[in-house]
């Protein structure tokens, strides 16, 4: 049970440092993420290698991890977002032995999934928790699709501040909500609502490490990928 409580509060204390870091705003190159998807796509595949590595790869850019990430989402299989509503159906449930075969199942798709990840790491921490759990899980294991989670919402980070002339990209409107809760421990938002290519989510409450009453998340690649869905 110890170990177990330091693996939570490890994940609270990394999330919320890593949040303060201040650097440079790369935003998302569409057309360009995409011209690499199209014409060297082995590029993009080599680096979702190195950011979904075990051992955190520091010897990665910036861009390459933007590259990496945003890149992905143009070879993930649409079911995606399906597969990802499931996960949290099973996870609510308080089906976790479930929860993490899916999120395994869903990483082999896509390494660098949020959904899958953050569904992984919690369904480990449960389970750790349960001393009549069957399956063999470990703080290490779960320490490894924690640190991937994390240096996906820190590769986020750095494509904005959140203010309309400088919004997050994402690539899913579930992340949205991963990256306000993990990282940067805002829980409640009041509303939420198309502007543009944006989502603008007004925002309950503060935290250390963002103050402004409102969030904008550029959603371009998720209104692509739900309109490729309804197709």
């Amino acid at each position: 049970m110890r170990q177990v409580f330091i693996f939570t509060f490890f994940l609270f204390i990394s999330a919320t440092s890593l949040a303060q870091n201040e650097r440079e705003i790369i935003p998302v190159d569409w057309d360009g993420v995409q011209k690499v998807a199209e014409n060297a796509p082995q590029r993009i595949k080599d680096l979702v290698s190195r950011l979904s590595a075990n051992e955190i790869d520091t010897t990665m850019t910036w861009n390459e991890r933007i590259l990496a990430y945003y890149g992905q989402s143009y070879f993930t299989p649409m079911t995606e977002l399906v597969e990802g509503r499931d996960l949290d159906k099973l996870y609510n449930e308080k089906k976790y032995e479930e929860c993490l075969a899916g999120a395994k199942e869903l990483l082999k798709k896509n390494p660098v999934s949020l959904k899958a990840l953050s569904n992984a790491v919690f369904s480990i921490t449960r389970m750790l928790k349960d001393s009549t759990n069957t399956v063999s899980v470990t703080i290490e294991e779960g320490q490894a699709y924690y640190n991937r989670m994390m240096m996906i919402l820190n590769t986020i980070a750095t494509t904005g501040d959140g203010t309309k002339e400088n919004p997050f990209y994402v690539t899913a409107v579930s992340d949205e909500y991963l990256f306000l809760r993990y990282y940067l421990d805002i829980w409640e938002i009041e509303s939420q609502a198309l502007v543009g290519h944006c989502d603008l989510l007004e925002l309950k409450g503060k935290s250390d490490y963002y103050d402004r009453p409102q969030i904008y998340f550029e959603i371009t690649r998720v209104l692509e990928i739900e309109r490729g869905l309804l197709k």
